[in-house]
């Protein structure tokens, strides 16, 4: 479906009358600035990426697309030949997969700046929205239904883009070597005043008990053929992805479900750039209502009568699925329930 133009009526006094037109305007995509983190643990100044990640989470929020790619830890999942960008050295952040920047220090000298760096970048246009659900497919939380939307600004044939999405933990802990944050800020006195390392110059170097954030812990890739290329401004695209726990690189690392949320990008697949991102959190599964499955095993038949029939006749055994059984719209559970499902069965109804 066609995403509605905005219309702005334009008037102007001319000549003693007033004369109006119109114009049709799009929807301006809001720019959400991707910043991709590379570390590990055994990397003492990777503690400088650690509080610049922390520092942008407390500044955005949720409106924070971070990633963390682990490298040679208990938290890495891809091999380093995998990255979306080319990591000469630990720690290396890149915004957008374009542009290489320092974690904390941004384009720049200054500690900090880099809330300054990922503002110049959000404030830059883009030619595409995009917007990402997801939902949980069972009871169970196994796997994740991912639900992209992609549109654009401007027509474009022979269009290289692509959607790549990534599951995100946040919180994980653990104990050892391997979980242990190396520091070689600890004793570093030339930082003891740094309003975000400074607190580091008085831990030990090596640094237990640490939650990390943003960690990347599955990755679609970037999925050819996720958009076509053909592209019409204004149309909607829609892509459809599903992460499964038990097949992750590393399952142990889901120590939370409550603590895992989805990142989709748009990629420019010629360029490598990432074009716009988007973030969402996991909703729960809704059991989804099918009027006549009784006994909720996906059919309605003669089994689901019956079960209907020992449910009103008051065998307390019985479990049925109340909103499926609601048959004849009178929020009770009756012989009424039973006759509409028994037409539903013979296919009268």
């Amino acid at each position: 479906m066609k995403r509605i133009r905005l219309t702005l009526l334009l008037a102007g006094l001319l000549s003693l009358s007033t004369s109006a037109m119109a114009a049709n305007v799009g929807d301006i995509p809001v720019h959400r600035p991707l910043i991709e983190e590379y570390t590990g643990t055994w990397c003492g100044w990777c503690v400088r990426g650690l509080v610049g990640m922390e520092l942008l989470r407390e500044t955005y929020g949720d409106e924070f697309i971070g990633v963390a790619y682990h490298n040679s830890d208990a938290m890495q999942v891809v091999s380093s030949s995998a990255y979306p960008n080319s990591v000469p050295g630990y720690p290396t952040a890149y915004i957008d997969r374009t542009s290489k920047v320092d974690a904390l220090y941004g384009f720049g000298e200054i500690s900090g700046d880099i809330v300054n760096a990922m503002e110049q970048f959000a404030n830059l246009p883009v030619i595409a929205g995009i917007d990402v659900t997801a939902q949980w497919t069972s009871e169970e939380r196994t796997s994740i239904d991912i639900n992209v939307n992609t549109w654009f600004t401007t027509d474009k044939s022979s269009a290289q883009y692509a959607i790549n999405v990534m599951l995100i933990a946040d919180d994980l802990h653990g104990s050892g070597s391997s979980w242990n944050q190396k520091n070689y800020y600890s004793g570093y006195t030339e930082f003891v005043n740094d309003p975000y390392l400074g607190p580091w110059v008085k831990k030990p170097s090596s640094v237990s008990g640490i939650h990390y954030n943003d960690v990347l812990v599955g990755t679609s890739g970037v999925v050819a053929n996720s958009l076509p290329t053909t592209i019409v401004a204004y149309e909607d695209y829609g892509f459809n992805y599903t992460f499964t726990l038990a097949n992750l690189p590393k399952p142990s690392l889901i120590q939370n479900k409550d603590n895992l949320h989805v990142i989709a990008v748009v990629v420019d697949k010629t360029t490598k750039k990432a074009i716009n991102a988007n973030r969402c959190y996991i909703d729960a599964w809704v059991n989804p209502v099918k009027p006549g499955d009784v006994n909720d095993d996906g059919d309605i038949d003669i089994l689901d009568v019956t079960t209907l029939i020992d449910y009103v006749l008051g065998k307390d055994s019985v479990v049925i699925n109340t909103a499926n059984a609601n048959l004849d719209g009178d929020d009770d559970i009756t012989i009424g329930d039973i006759t509409v499902l028994i037409d539903i069965v013979l296919g009268t109804r």
